[in-house]
């Protein structure tokens, strides 16, 4: 077997991966993750991950957190401008293929076990319906898949750019806060690391507090008001992820509605594994099932956590085994 590479480029992590199969299963050799801001682009990462595996690939799968649009992507949450055909010539590679993130995790959706799921809603699944993945994290990710029962066709969706719809008046209020702001909300904005940081700050501004110590002296804000909220320790942390988590559900409902997504909702990213507890409260459901004359129909959707964080990787590889076939 020729040698293959696969990765994935988000906002706070790229992670690569040298990809083989071995008894019908993706394997994944050489993992090394690099954080995108000790590099000034992608190609200084590559060249050194290839400086220290000493080996030429023959085809490259790479799943970029950005909208990939004629073979070229510019990061959402990075600096950065990626083209497979710079990247194939500049490394010699012989195939390159650039893919969406969230369409990453889509095709490694289906290599994994059940225990990398976390059951939110059971539902009652419809055999061959539509999915829908979301992956809240630097950004707000979403894809959808399609398939015929024979293979699936995973499709990527820039949804999480589009403007932020409040479901109650304090949503209302949090969206004039950020208008005022950014001049224009998005869903994003609000579903997101900087969104928990958004609304917290919204909270303390809006109701006549005063910014806790432990946030202001906080390296990671957005991890520090997830620790305050889990734990109970601090009202306006855990009022910022009820309203995170309200937001989540509803943004996941229009997703389900929009792709009439019968097979199941899927959450990704990084967040989503980190307030499983939070998930698990009966709080996601209600919101998400709160659409009016939809909500028969949202209660049979099947709604989990997915919490193998390197699912994207694994979308890549199979992605790149499948190029090698071609």
């Amino acid at each position: 077997m020729t040698d293959l590479l696969a990765g994935y480029i988000g906002g706070s992590r790229v992670d690569l991966a040298q990809v083989d199969r071995k008894q019908g299963e993706i394997r994944l050799t050489g993992f090394q993750r690099f954080r995108p801001s000790d590099f000034k682009n992608l190609d200084s990462i590559l060249e050194l991950y290839l400086r220290k595996a000493k080996k030429e690939f023959s085809a490259v799968c790479l799943g970029v957190a950005g909208p990939v649009i004629k073979n070229k992507v510019t990061t959402t949450n990075l600096p950065w401008h990626i083209s497979r055909t710079s990247i194939q010539k500049k490394f010699a590679f012989g195939e390159v293929k650039l893919i969406n993130d969230v369409v990453a995790s889509a095709h490694g959706l289906a290599l994994l076990d059940q225990d990398k799921f976390f059951t939110i809603n059971e539902g009652t699944p419809e055999k061959n319906g539509n999915v829908g993945l979301m992956a809240a994290g630097s950004g707000l990710g979403q894809a959808l898949i399609y398939t015929d029962g024979k293979a699936i066709y995973p499709y990527a969706s820039e949804g999480g750019h589009s403007d932020f719809a409040p479901g109650s008046q304090l949503e209302t209020e949090l969206w004039e806060y950020l208008y005022s702001e950014l001049g224009h909300v998005e869903v994003e904005d609000i579903i997101s690391l900087g969104g928990l940081e958004r609304i917290y700050n919204f909270l303390v501004d809006t109701q006549g507090g005063v910014r806790s110590d432990w946030f202001e002296k906080a390296s990671d804000r957005a991890s520090a008001i997830i620790e305050k909220a889990l734990s109970g320790s601090d009202d306006t942390a855990t009022q910022t992820l009820d309203i995170f988590i309200d937001c989540y559900a509803s943004e996941a409902a229009n997703l389900a509605l929009k792709g009439m997504t019968l097979g199941g909702i899927y959450i990704t990213g990084m967040i989503a594994p980190r307030i499983i507890t939070a998930l698990d409260k009966g709080r996601f459901m209600e919101r998400f099932v709160k659409k009016g004359k939809m909500e028969g129909m949202l209660k049979n959707i099947p709604v989990a956590v997915i919490i193998e964080e390197r699912t994207a990787l694994l979308g890549a590889a199979s992605v790149a085994l499948g190029m090698q076939t071609q």
